[in-house]
């Protein structure tokens, strides 16, 4: 099932403290894609429709501000910087009030994360990251959370809807079924849903705001809700500084003095 782990990789997407702005690149809407027939297109498969959406990156890198809320009016407001190297690493740092709190280093077998508050670190080994979440999400497909696309490869989705306004994917695997929903004009992601099989639990990010950088089209918002058990989560992410082209550093040490936890 979907549980506390799960919900500590979209926090951990919004921990955080944001780095050194860079100058903005010049923005402006997607284009429309155009079909060439209606019949055509209704007989194409996912990867027909949507491969084209795919455009190749190779670093990504953007500043985000954060509202999470939980229980009973909780909330918190960090700051955050994020950076990632395609199908290899995300990295992550933040905190409140310009304080650097946490850093967290996800590869392609592990997630080690720093409690520079705490002088802490923590570190799960695992190809696919059991033990942190149920769902054996690899680096390419968080990334792919991330940057609004597909999770899995498009050869693995069936068509559930389309129709002139919206396109609907699916891919349903033993314990989850992953969903999008598109606008069929700009054939961007309106919402991402992981839905556990066996229980209520579920985590959705709904995107929005779209925009063209550097040829990509990124939503500068995003809303994720998430349950586990009694427990909803609502995270609010909203991205600026956003850069597919800047080669990037890792910077990632863990102080001799830091102890070790579970």
């Amino acid at each position: 099932m979907l549980n506390k782990g799960f919900l500590l990789i979209l926090l951990a997407v919004s921990v955080l403290y944001a780095c050194k702005g860079r100058r903005k690149k010049h923005r402006e809407t997607p284009p429309v894609v155009r079909m060439e027939n209606d019949s055509m297109s209704a007989k194409a498969s996912a990867a027909d429709l949507l491969s084209s959406t795919l455009k190749t990156w190779t670093y990504f890198s953007a500043k985000i501000d954060v509202e999470v809320r939980y229980g009973e009016g909780k909330k918190f407001n960090p700051n955050a910087s994020i950076r990632m190297y395609k199908d290899s690493l995300i990295w992550l740092s933040g905190g409140l009030f310009g304080i650097e709190g946490l850093r967290v280093l996800i590869n392609k077998d592990s997630v080690v994360m720093i409690n520079k508050l705490e002088k802490t670190y923590t570190i799960y080994k695992n190809n696919a990251f059991k033990g942190i979440s149920d769902i054996p999400l690899t680096v390419t497909q968080l990334q792919n959370l991330i940057i609004a696309k597909p999770v899995y490869a498009l050869e693995l989705y069936e068509i559930l809807l389309q129709n002139e306004n919206r396109l609907s994917i699916a891919y349903s695997q033993e314990k989850f079924k992953t969903q999008h929903s598109f606008q069929k004009q700009f054939l961007t992601i309106d919402t991402t849903s992981i839905r556990d099989k066996s229980t209520p639990n579920f985590a959705e990010a709904r995107y929005s705001e779209y925009s063209v950088v550097n040829g990509h089209n990124f939503p500068s918002f995003t809303f994720i809700t998430a349950t586990s058990g009694q427990k909803i989560y609502e995270i609010e992410l909203r991205y600026s500084d956003t850069d597919f082209e800047t080669a990037l550093t890792f910077p990632f040490t863990i102080p001799a003095s830091y102890e070790k936890t579970k």
